[in-house]
């Protein structure tokens, strides 16, 4: 959750307020075509989305500008509530004047409709930081397709619920499931926020958009899918008005569409959108809608009948309610509120509605040129404008990353996960108080040491006094006579990690030892009371060991309270991960401790620093070569654990 405290987003209304959004966007779509085709037939369709577009733009910009000026805790609720509102009217003005009144159903479902459905997201997003945002957004768009599949079957039994020629009766209903959404948003408690002296000032998109690339790639990314479906829209609604008539029957054929792709998204939603982002990262998941409508368009072209053209116009429509939307909306998560209010409703509306007119504008230029074959100049364009689509797609993976560095800032919580006080007082007393250890031993000497007898390297209990003597040369010949170490002494070498002038010799005794100690050393890196300068000198020699013990060892060491010891796990990790991916830990738990990362305050986030620089196997050059400018350790462990389940591109 975003700093601030206060009250918690609950899921169950998160979930409630997606199922009725959902159900009126479907019987809304449904009611919305079939009056508009009823009316004017397909021939006018094009000229009428571009209109509804440019309607939508300025609405779009509008929302932008609300959502700077206002919290989306405040505005969204009353938006819901004013547009349940303005569909109650058009229930009265479309029977009074069918034409008009498809006129005002149009515009609304297309231009307020799309503002809505992006302030909602916008509002959720803010709600959820970036891994949270991976557990809770599958289920809510999960649950927005089962409200999908109800307002599509209460679209479809409409007229048998009512009786023929009331079909203008179904907006009112839909005007009451947006204002039940309106009051289910107005009772959710809300999180508090510092009071403010004055309004935040509005960010003007444009230069927001100037000035964020990763913004403008998700605007193309928008533009282009829009396009695309908008031709494939035409095609297909030109194809069912062609086969089955401009009766009443074309409300309940598109409603029962409607419901099938519902029902086909909800299980994708269900059991797919999650495990995708997971194992094969934004990109490809975005990526899979323009990828299959591209090559969809170029097979469409041998048999360009309607059934198939209804086939990709649901692939198209199902990938987008379920893939694509799960892994656009990530995008969002982690961008700073001020951006994402800014931009997000622009991006959503405007460069949608952008999309709905290029394809609109193309479809037009179609039908208007004389001897072209509309259908198949439309496809092979649309196969074009997909393919391109696809490309942009496979650029989230890298632009994700840059968009998470960029807002860790902003997402801080108040709770301080890294231990209580400030780590770096008692850095003298962890380092001089081995380091004095000899001096203070040969002040108390009355008379200079005699000189030692040569080592018995046969004799453990000798070898393990000389360990314990406190001088610094009796323990380094010990160190260097013991190769291998006996597995005997491991305890007591491992003690002497502690100790800065034989901490090497004592690194290089442990490594020789012939018999497993990863489990000696997993359990004194998770012993609390273990002194920390061993601790945080332990993950690179679980590294040189390696296997899956030692891996086991670090994972849990991402949990442990110092910074530092949290540092060098995940530093090891990777370079474990490098070497043998078999040992790659579950993306689960590296999730986790990323959340915990980013759940710490932002000054201590500032302040972490490193007690001892990092030794050779511990830096690791992919990292280090794009971070060697930063002084931020907290970014830069960051990193080490993304590059344990991202991709490294």
């Amino acid at each position: 959750m975003p700093a601030g405290g206060g009250g918690r987003f609950p899921a169950w209304a998160a979930m409630a307020t997606a199922a009725f959004m959902m159900s009126h966007q479907v019987g809304g779509k449904s009611i919305r075509d079939a009056l508009f085709l009823q009316a004017f037939g397909p021939e006018r369709l094009p000229a009428m989305v571009m209109a509804a577009a440019a309607v939508s733009v300025l609405l779009g910009v509008f929302g932008a500008r609300l959502f700077s000026r206002f919290s989306p805790e405040r505005a969204v609720p009353w938006s819901f509530a004013a547009s349940g509102v303005l569909q109650l009217a058009e229930w009265k003005l479309a029977e009074a004047s069918p034409r008009l009144g498809a006129l005002a159903v149009y515009l609304h479902m297309v231009a307020f409709g799309a503002v809505l459905l992006s302030s909602f997201w916008l509002l959720l997003s803010e709600q959820l930081d970036p891994i949270e945002a991976k557990k809770r957004i599958g289920r809510i768009a999960g649950a927005g397709t089962t409200g999908s599949v109800l307002g599509g079957l209460l679209a479809a039994q409409w007229r048998d619920l009512t009786g023929a020629g009331q079909e203008a009766a179904l907006l009112g209903a839909l005007g009451g499931i947006h204002l039940v959404c309106g009051l289910l948003l107005l009772q959710t408690p809300r999180r508090t926020e510092a009071p403010r002296a004055a309004p935040e000032p509005w960010i003007s998109p444009q230069k927001v958009l100037r000035s964020a690339p990763h913004l403008r790639h998700l605007a193309a990314l928008v533009l282009l899918g829009t396009a695309a479906a908008a031709i494939l829209d035409f095609l297909y609604k030109r194809a069912a008005a062609e086969t089955l008539g401009r009766g009443e029957v074309l409300l309940e054929f598109f409603a029962y569409f409607n419901t099938g792709v519902a029902l086909v998204s909800f299980t994708l939603q269900t059991l797919v959108s999650r495990r995708a982002l997971e194992r094969i990262g934004v990109g490809r998941t975005v990526g899979a809608m323009p990828a299959l409508v591209s090559g969809g368009s170029l097979l469409t072209l041998a048999a360009p009948l309607f059934p198939v053209i209804a086939g990709l116009r649901a692939v198209e429509a199902t990938l987008r309610g379920s893939l694509f939307r799960a892994g656009y909306e990530l995008m969002y998560t982690p961008i700073p509120p001020g951006e994402k209010r800014a931009a997000k409703t622009v991006i959503d509306v405007g460069c949608d509605r952008l999309g709905d007119a290029v394809g609109g504008a193309l479809c037009q230029a179609a039908l208007l040129l004389p001897g072209v074959p509309v259908g198949g100049v439309l496809l092979v364009a649309t196969a074009l404008i997909a393919a391109a689509n696809t490309w942009v797609a496979r650029q989230l993976d890298r632009i994700y990353v840059q968009v998470v560095e960029r807002g860790l800032l902003h997402r801080a919580a108040e709770v301080l996960l890294s231990g209580a006080g400030d780590w770096t007082v008692d850095r003298e007393l962890l380092e001089s108080r081995y380091a004095a250890a000899p001096a203070a031993i040969e002040e108390r000497q009355p008379s200079p040491t005699p000189p030692a007898a040569p080592v018995r390297v046969d004799d453990a209990a000798w070898c393990l006094a000389e360990l314990r003597s406190g001088q610094e040369q009796r323990v380094k010949r010990v160190l260097e006579a013991q190769r291998p170490l006996d597995a005997v002494l491991a305890p007591a070498v491992i003690d002497l990690l502690a100790w800065p002038a034989v901490s090497g010799e004592a690194r290089e005794a442990l490594l020789s030892v012939r018999a497993p100690i990863a489990g000696q050393l997993g359990d004194r890196l998770a012993d609390p009371k273990c002194d920390f300068s061993i601790r945080r000198r332990i993950p690179s020699l679980l590294l040189a060991l390696g296997g899956r013990r030692a891996m086991q060892a670090l994972v849990e060491g991402l949990e442990d309270e110092r910074f530092e010891v949290r540092f060098r796990c995940a530093r090891a990790l990777d370079e474990l991960a490098c070497r043998e991916p078999a040992l790659r830990p579950p993306a689960e738990v590296v999730y986790a401790a990323v959340e915990r990362e980013l759940s710490v305050d932002q000054n201590l986030w500032r302040s972490r620093r490193l007690l001892a620089e990092q030794t050779p196997l511990e830096q690791l050059q992919h990292l280090d070569e794009v971070l060697k400018e930063r002084a931020d350790r907290s970014l830069e462990h960051l990193f080490s654990l993304l590059a344990l389940v991202l991709p490294r591109e």
